[in-house]
């Protein structure tokens, strides 16, 4: 009797599942391996390291040619960090670093693949000569590491030239074209012992960065104190021409310690024409001035770091005349104090007085003829004979009290008829026509004048009494 199918199936069955077992687990286990391996094998290799330098051009240069320093950093991991950047010193030349993008590296080097950094220095010689760019240190972050490498650049020279009928000159600066302009702030018209007056010299040269502008230097001079300032630098660009100049500004601040007369030296720039291939000088002319005496000291000292570094600043001096005036303002008002209760009496006596002078004035013979003369242009017995009595008051000699009839004997013409018509106005069968204003200013006017003549004839002294 054959045994079932199924039966005789199953060893080959399990030999298919040992089969694929195999195949699918041998492959994790080995991958599981390489990666517990990996680190190990960086912790054992640590990073390597490379740096290299060159000049660019390498050969010579003429003085005042910015030449570049690239110095590319290397290493066979990466860097976690930016590496530090120094910036060193050469003499006889402008050395900078500028804010430009470091440029990423990767490159194969004897079948080992390399990573890393690239930036370039600028360098500008001044003077004719051979220049030892000595190595210097430069602080790097390698990845697979746990603290800060350290590398050396490699120690180069550059050699630096200048033209014929250039020698000697310190600094030389070649250039298109350079201008130069001077500025004296504030005016020097009226200094004193302790003003501040400052220089300035601003240097502008076409196609030239500012930072190879060279510094001016201001000397010292007796009687004065100086005070440099720091110098300010800015670079003209366009959008598609690029650079077109480059500013430099240079100024000195001069304090007077001394009255008497002080001169400010010419100043003389020498630069060398790249155009006309020859040296051109640039001359700006001195400045005189002349700085008083003060006998009186300042309220505060200004603090000398405060000229240097250009802060603002204000001197305050009292001169005598000043002191002076504001002691008599002192002493007056003092005795505004003292004296209040007497000034404040004297001002109520002048204010009674006033009164008084006014109170007499409108009840005086003037007042009293000018509205008689109102009275008059208006025509109306009825405001006319008050007036006419109250004017006649005033005017001693028609009696006191007055009368009509005194007026009559005036002897002035017409009299005689307006004291008639005044006295008949109130009589029973008076008429009610009313005077004529101009005749009646006429009458008045003889009448007043014919009082006066008899009043400064009664006023007359007598006679002497000979014998």
């Amino acid at each position: 009797m054959k045994p079932p199918l199924p039966h005789l199936l199953r060893p080959a069955a399990r030999l298919l599942r040992l089969k694929l077992v195999t195949l699918l687990v041998l492959p994790l286990v080995l991958l599981m391996l390489i990666l517990n391996g990996m680190p190990r094998a960086f912790a054992d290799t640590p990073p390597q390291l490379m740096v290299r330098a060159h000049l660019e051009p390498a050969g010579p240069v003429v003085a005042g040619t910015q030449v570049k320093l690239v110095v590319d950093l290397l290493t066979t991991t990466w860097f976690v960090e930016a590496p530090n950047w120094p910036l060193f010193t050469l003499p006889d030349a402008v050395v900078s670093l500028p804010d430009e993008q470091a440029t990423n590296l990767s490159e194969e080097i004897n079948g080992v693949r390399w990573f890393g950094v690239s930036r370039a220095y600028r360098i500008a010689p001044q003077a004719g000569k051979t220049y030892a760019i000595a190595p210097f240190t430069i602080t790097v972050y390698p990845g697979g590491t746990t603290s800060p490498s350290q590398v050396s650049t490699p120690a180069l020279s550059l050699v630096a030239t200048v033209p014929p009928g250039a020698a000697g000159m310190k600094p030389f600066f070649p250039a298109p074209q350079l201008s130069a302009t001077q500025t004296i702030t504030p005016a020097p018209k009226h200094l004193r012992v302790g003003d501040t007056l400052t220089r300035t010299i601003t240097q502008r040269a076409t196609g030239i960065e500012s930072m190879l502008i060279p510094p001016l230097t201001f000397g010292e001079i007796d009687g004065l104190k100086r005070y440099p300032n720091t110098a300010v630098t800015r670079n003209l660009v366009q959008d598609r021409a690029g650079l077109v100049a480059g500013e430099r500004s240079d100024s000195v601040t001069y304090r007077a310690e001394r009255s008497g007369h002080f001169k400010l030296p010419p100043m003389t720039i020498e630069w060398w024409n790249t155009t006309t291939q020859r040296k051109a000088s640039i001359v700006l002319p001195a400045v005189t001035f002349t700085a008083e005496a003060v006998h009186e000291k300042p309220l505060f000292e200004i603090p000398t770091d405060a000229i240097g570094l250009g802060m603002p600043h204000r001197i305050i001096v009292l001169h005598g005349h000043l002191l002076l005036i504001g002691g008599a303002l002192l002493l007056c008002i003092a005795t505004l104090i003292w004296t209040r209760e007497r000034i404040v009496a004297m001002f109520q006596r002048m204010q009674r007085r006033v009164k008084s002078a006014r109170k007499r004035y409108r009840e005086g013979h003037f007042a009293a003829w000018l509205n008689l003369r109102r009275a008059a242009r208006a025509g109306s017995w009825q405001h006319m004979i008050p007036a006419l009595y109250r004017w006649m008051d005033q005017r001693q000699t028609f009696g006191q009290p007055a009368l009509l009839a005194n007026l009559a004997r005036s002897g002035a013409p017409s009299a005689s008829a307006l004291a008639t018509e005044a006295l008949t106005h109130y009589a029973p069968l008076a008429s009610s026509r009313q005077p004529d204003g101009k005749a009646l200013q006429r009458t008045l006017w003889r009448i007043s004048q014919r009082t006066r003549q008899r009043s400064r004839a009664e006023s007359a002294l007598p006679p002497l009494n000979e014998r």
